[in-house]
């Protein structure tokens, strides 16, 4: 393996965001940042509509290697000087559950966040985000007192 595709939705501020940011991160492997619908993605990774949608987060090898999501988030964290010990850390079993549970939150919020950004007001964010209604986080019974022993 000696590159990354991280394909990313250039219609979300959130994700241009995220790109970005990958962008100046000093990196172990190469990143090649590619908008999803585009061309080139198409051009690239032809069959990829077959095993992904439009929403997941995608990270691809130049080996061929497919990693959705949360395995996605956590490939291209690995990728980087200064947080590939957050990749193997996220990568837990404990914390693998978690990190799909974050991601798919935020993947099914991207385009309101995205707004809120865009936004710029820290008082229009706030208000956006006084409405928003938090679930409980919880583990499978055990799982904790098991981990802990």
């Amino acid at each position: 393996m000696q590159k990354l595709y991280v394909l990313y939705d250039p219609k979300c501020e959130l994700c241009v965001r995220l790109k970005n940011w990958l962008l100046v991160q000093r990196q172990w492997l190469p990143l090649a940042l590619v908008p999803a619908a585009s061309a080139r993605a198409q051009q690239l990774f032809p069959e990829l509509s077959q095993i992904a949608t439009p929403e997941d987060l995608v990270v691809i090898t130049d080996d061929g290697h497919v990693y959705l999501n949360n395995h996605a988030w956590i490939m291209a964290l690995y990728a980087l000087i200064d947080y590939r010990d957050w990749a193997y850390r996220l990568a837990h079993p404990l914390l693998l559950p978690l990190a799909r549970q974050a991601f798919d939150t935020l993947s099914k919020n991207r385009h309101a966040i995205s707004r809120w950004i865009s936004a710029g007001s820290p008082s229009r964010i706030a208000e956006e985000l006084r409405g928003v209604t938090l679930e409980p986080c919880s583990l499978p019974e055990g799982v904790v007192s098991d981990y802990l022993r």
